[in-house]
């Protein structure tokens, strides 16, 4: 019995470790008038078979479909910023018609079930709707196998984003109404060990990125806190030219180390100045924030602020794609590459390693708090009525109807 409790189990972790690993998000954009302007702004998560009907559901007989698949896609993809604080998916970013699906297993199984369904699957070009009829959809293989370099993934997702625009463009000039979903075959942070098949986690910790710049490492002597960036900053003074800090082998330093503030500091040298930075932690009950940077090249001291809030729940990090600004009206600190930083490590400094990054997404979407809106108006509503009902009193006093009747006299 042991035995065969053992195989089934067995079978299922291995068909649920097999399945996770193709979940990746997907977004689908249109132009004119088709079925996706129909379904809900926010959708869910979805396994292979309600990814298939979600392709049946998006064709007719005036629509085009097209399914656009990269070899691996994550969620991140989506959340890395260029320079400029843009999505390297520029289409999708400028696109108004667009549903995004955060995790949808096997999409590529999911195209290939629609045989089934009486649709041909051709290969996308030119040339796909003239010659064909019926039942069609068209597929779009991005050919792209590099996820490990940031520079390299970053140019790759751009030219994917050429590539997809061009593509895009083309139908909606050609066709009234065009459905374009995109999404990948492999989810890059789930991979197979060497020594077996099975399935683990990419880290997204210290160290996770091989870039081909040299990465920037802040440990302070008490291994209380932990700075990474795959490359040294870049400084900016008075809009001149950016200047990439290099290293100085200077010793890590703390000035303050009070349980709410913690300031961790070193020097690095910026055309051969050296030029101090002191990251200024500070600690709340249950959350920390990186609240500024001092910068001090000597001359000057003075706080470079950064551009958006960073900072996690206690026991977690901060993690970024980059980049990350500091600054203030004159000073200009950028962290181009990723960037991961995390105070009061519970570790000592000779395993000191990064906790999970807090999630950034914002929990508490517009249709939740319309939801919560509607549900305690409701409530109120229901309130009230039955305190309303509750406060009904009926008659204590009747009339004796073998007594005598009241009677009114009305005078002309």
């Amino acid at each position: 019995m042991a035995k065969y409790l053992t195989v089934i189990l067995g079978c299922l972790l291995s068909a649920f470790s097999s399945s996770f690993s193709d979940e990746v998000p997907t977004i689908a954009i249109s132009c004119g008038k088709t079925p996706l302007t129909a379904l809900p702004k926010y959708q869910h998560s979805m396994d292979v078979f309600g990814f298939k009907d979600l392709l049946v559901s998006l064709w007719d007989e005036d629509t085009k479909v097209v399914m656009v698949l990269q070899n691996e896609l994550s969620f991140e993809d989506f959340t890395v910023k260029d320079d400029h604080g843009h999505s390297l998916f520029k289409l999708f970013e400028n696109t108004e018609e667009k549903r995004f699906f955060p995790s949808v297993d096997q999409p590529e199984k999911a195209v290939e079930m629609l045989s089934k369904n009486g649709f041909s699957i051709k290969d996308y070009n030119d040339d796909t709707y003239v010659n064909g009829s019926g039942k069609i959809i068209a597929l779009a293989d991005l050919n792209e196998n590099n996820h490990n370099n940031n520079n390299d993934r970053q140019s790759t997702l751009l030219k994917n984003n050429d590539n997809i625009s061009k593509m895009f463009n083309h139908l909606c000039k050609q066709y009234t109404n065009v459905v374009l979903v995109f999404s990948g075959k492999l989810n890059p942070w789930i991979k197979k060990t060497e020594e077996s098949d099975a399935l683990h986690f990419v880290t997204r910790h210290l160290m996770a990125a091989d870039s081909t710049s040299e990465p920037l490492k802040i440990i302070d002597p008490k291994g209380k806190s932990l700075i990474y960036s795959a490359s040294y900053p870049t400084l900016s003074i008075n809009n001149g030219p950016d200047t990439q800090l290099k290293g100085s082998n200077a010793e890590v330093f703390i000035d303050d180390s009070r349980d709410s503030l913690l300031k961790v500091g070193t020097t690095f040298l910026a055309n051969e100045s050296k030029v101090t930075l002191r990251f200024r932690f500070e600690r709340k009950t249950f959350n920390w924030d990186l609240k500024s940077i001092e910068f001090d090249n000597g001359s000057s001291n003075v706080l470079l602020t950064p551009k958006q809030p960073i900072g996690a729940q206690k026991g977690l990090s901060y993690f970024s794609e980059g980049p990350v600004i500091f600054s203030n009206e004159t000073i200009v600190l950028k962290f181009n590459d990723k960037f991961q930083v995390q105070p009061w490590l519970t570790k000592s400094s000779e395993n000191a390693k990064f906790s999970d990054p807090q999630e950034r997404d914002s929990f508490f979407t517009p249709p939740i708090l319309a939801g919560l809106f509607v549900t305690f108006l409701l409530l109120f509503i229901v309130t009230w009525g039955i305190t309303m009902i509750m406060d009904i009193k009926t008659m204590d006093t009747f009339d004796d109807p073998k007594g005598k009747t009241i009677t009114v006299n009305v005078a002309e």
